[in-house]
């Protein structure tokens, strides 16, 4: 039997039972593995379909428009669940309208009327955005998503070697541990916030370029004096600044 999918001819095998071995059948870019009534089907270039009823999709469909079925998320890149362009410069507002809008519809309690793989669907999707606009709403993790979108990885061995800065920031953490009054806290604060601006700036302009080498170098920078940040937010709170 012949049945034709997005412009290809697609053939279901109805051989018996004791039969089904690996039939073959290849046709430009198709290769498949046919089976009794049932076909595997490996071409990566056709257009995506509705695990449901099979009708085709756009691939950033959220609902099948042929059985309004929600679809499996693709989890490949947190640009596209989220809609928005892939860059270092995200707009938060656009991010947060983006999400918001995303939970409303996928929110589990919408389905609790559908089936059980549905459901499934809905929860892991829900929680596959909070992921993803986790990641893209801070600069850093952005910042670090973004480099493994380029196959690279910050792992916790990415050490620092230029002499300068591993001085800076030696200094920073010998300031902030001599710290005695608020002021000094704020002071260095103010510092670190306005350091962290910089390198935030900086890394735009090396992604905007795709100087991928030089967005790497700025990150590793930006995780230490995020590490600062973060001892500086504690030690607010420990001392009662706001």
């Amino acid at each position: 039997m012949l049945t034709r999918v997005c412009s290809r001819l697609r053939i279901i095998c109805k051989l018996p039972e004791s039969q089904k071995k690996h039939c073959v059948y290849k046709k430009g870019c198709h290769r498949a593995l046919i089976y009794p009534t049932m076909l595997l089907d490996f071409c990566s270039k056709c257009a995506p379909h509705c695990w449901k009823c099979g009708s085709e999709i756009q691939n950033s469909t959220l609902f099948c428009s042929q059985c309004t079925t929600l679809q499996k998320p693709n989890e490949k890149n947190y640009f596209d669940i989220l809609g928005i362009e892939q860059s270092f410069e995200v707009k938060d507002k656009e991010l947060k309208t983006k999400y918001h809008k995303l939970q409303n519809v996928l929110h589990p309690d919408r389905f609790n009327a559908k089936n059980v793989e549905e459901r499934d669907i809905s929860e892991r999707y829900s929680a596959l955005v909070n992921k993803a606009y986790s990641t893209l709403l801070h600069p850093l993790a952005r910042g670090l998503y973004m480099l493994q979108l380029h196959g690279v990885n910050l792992d916790e061995e990415t050490r620092q070697s230029d002499p300068q800065f591993l001085a800076e920031i030696m200094q920073a953490n010998e300031e902030l541990a001599e710290a005695q009054h608020p002021e000094d806290v704020k002071e260095l604060d103010n510092a670190n916030r306005s350091t962290v601006e910089k390198l935030i700036r900086d890394a735009a302009r090396a992604f905007s370029t795709g100087d991928i080498d030089a967005a790497k170098k700025v990150l590793v920078k930006m995780k230490y004096y995020s590490s600062i940040g973060t001892r500086i937010k504690d030690m607010k709170q420990k001392i009662g600044i706001e």
